[in-house]
């Protein structure tokens, strides 16, 4: 299954324990849902090396990994290239 790149720009609806890529270049990740649950791993499979999100006022920054929300009902988020 192909894996799905998150652009820059208009908001996203991550879907429950959907892997989705980012992109390479450093990007600001506002989250528009309340208190979500968001992982990022440098692996497809998220297998040995997985990262909780910090969210400080809805945001944090993020670049070229994966990231997935096990939040249920996902999670809706905006990325914005610095």
């Amino acid at each position: 299954m192909p894996t799905t790149l998150i652009s820059a720009g208009p908001a996203f609806t991550m879907l429950q324990n959907v892997v989705y890529a980012l992109p390479a270049s450093r990007c600001l990740l506002f989250c528009q849902t309340a208190a979500p649950v968001l992982e990022m791993s440098n692996e497809l499979a998220f297998t040995t090396v997985v990262t909780p999100l910090t969210l400080t006022n809805g945001q944090c920054e993020v670049a070229g990994a994966f990231i997935r929300s096990t939040a249920v009902g996902g999670a809706i988020i905006t990325l914005k290239k610095f």
